[in-house]
């Protein structure tokens, strides 16, 4: 009998190694050596859930996603009330789906058909955060005073659209950041400011940046839920495309950044099958993407692959490209917190990125250009030629509030950073911000 239980104990402590030698290897990169000692782990333990959910990621990482598919659905099968399960069941099978669309460069029209929609797009925007500094971290009247004298731009135009930093929940924590940090930031605004939005006449957002997982998936469970209940559409993970009809013209916004929730900037080809399959059912497809480096010394669009904190942002010319040579006819950037080029390609919009548009108490706005913003307003017709544009340059307040600037400070900087970056494709702005090409 001692024989059979050493046998056993000799069992548990195999499994135990390979397992948590797995959970070492996929934190360090390891994804093939990882996949080898999950299996070992599952083959000595069949019902071992967490076995089978580390071996989906080993999968994942790999890019394997029929295997990952395979991995979580045991994990349901012998966990039904597994509550990460279902979300990234779906994610696997979008990248699965997504892989397989055939990509390549079409034609687009040149010369404009049907009527007109207009479009007023601005960057990277956060409402305010209790984290840290509670309520005094938070907007008077529940953000309705912090678009007030921008809302008529959006309040005019057929489709207004800004990137939402952060999160909304209410009272979820957030173990993103140390106690002691200094150089990490995590948002948490409360649900009831999602009306914001909806004063300031926003009809969707992109949810796809480095601030959607503050508070890990319930905080993005929770963001989602607080924009639907206010009705404003919004483009983030995977497989969460918005989708807006404006008097029969279909608006379809993409969304993507450098993190695992969301299709990913690094991906191009990923990205070029979720615009093709949108642009199946709509008349005008937008991408909407996070990416590039942060910062003062981050203004010009380098043509290469960009690196923030460790991490991977993108080629951002790269992929705004491959996106209209896949039928996108509008990109938006954001992320580096500057303002940086626009152009024109194949008769397309690209405005790699419109800046901080409203960070209240949190975004730097002294100095290095990150006070300096606009809303970019487009107009395009109902094939995605773009048929007129122009800048509304503003600048941020010692809060972080957006105020029209008499000075237009943008209208320089997107005339000085286009001609520099993009001499031959760079739009020209006059001194009332309209664009020509």
């Amino acid at each position: 009998m001692g024989g059979i239980m050493l046998v056993v104990l000799a069992c548990q402590i195999a499994f135990a190694g390979d397992f948590e030698d797995g959970v070492s290897a996929l934190r360090d990169g390891r994804a093939a050596d990882a996949e080898t000692l999950f299996l070992a782990a599952v083959a000595d333990d069949p019902q071992r859930v967490e076995a089978w959910w580390e071996l989906g990621w080993s999968h994942w990482a790999r890019d394997e996603f029929a295997e990952a598919i395979e991995a979580w659905l045991q994990v349901q099968r012998l966990q039904p009330d597994h509550r990460q399960v279902p979300r990234w069941l779906a994610a696997a099978q979008t990248r699965q789906m997504l892989g397989q669309i055939e990509v390549g460069a079409i034609d687009v029209p040149m010369e404009s058909f049907g009527r007109s929609i207009r479009f007023a797009a601005a960057g990277d925007t956060m409402l305010g955060s209790d984290l840290r500094r509670g309520e005094a971290g938070l907007a008077p009247g529940d953000g309705s005073m912090l678009f007030t004298d921008v809302a008529d731009i959006f309040a005019t135009a057929d489709v207004a659209f800004l990137n939402l930093e952060g999160t909304l929940a209410d009272g979820l924590p957030s173990t993103k950041c140390g106690p002691d940090s200094t150089n990490c930031y995590a948002f948490r605004t409360p649900t009831r400011y999602a009306q914001a939005l909806v004063s300031a006449s926003i009809d969707v957002v992109s949810n796809a940046n480095n601030h959607a997982m503050d508070l890990g998936e319930p905080g993005m469970v929770s963001t989602l839920a607080a924009l639907d209940a206010v009705g404003v559409a919004h483009s983030s993970r995977y497989g969460d495309v918005a989708k807006l009809d404006i008097d029969g013209i279909v608006v379809a916004v993409v969304s993507a950044h450098s993190g695992s929730c969301c299709l990913n900037v690094n991906r191009i080809e990923e990205v070029q099958g979720a615009i093709v399959q949108a642009d199946e059912d709509a008349d005008i497809v937008v991408l909407s993407f996070h990416g590039g480096r942060e910062g003062a010394s981050a203004r010009h669009v380098p043509g290469q692959v960009e690196i923030a904190w460790g991490e991977r942002r993108g080629d951002v010319k790269a992929l705004s490209r491959a996106a209209i040579d896949a039928g996108a006819d509008l990109v938006i950037g954001h992320g580096p917190h500057v303002l940086r080029a626009m152009e024109v390609y194949r008769g397309r919009l690209i405005a790699y990125s419109l800046g901080n548009f409203c960070g209240y108490k949190q975004f730097g706005t002294q100095g290095g250009h990150g006070g300096t913003s606009l809303v970019l307003d487009v107009e395009l017709a109902q094939n995605g030629v773009l048929t007129g544009a122009r800048i509304h340059p503003m600048l941020l307040d010692s809060t972080g509030i957006p105020r029209p600037d008499p000075d237009g400070a943008a209208v320089e900087a997107i005339r000085e950073l286009s001609l520099a970056d993009f001499p031959d494709s760079g739009v020209r702005v006059d001194d009332l911000g309209v664009l020509s090409w």
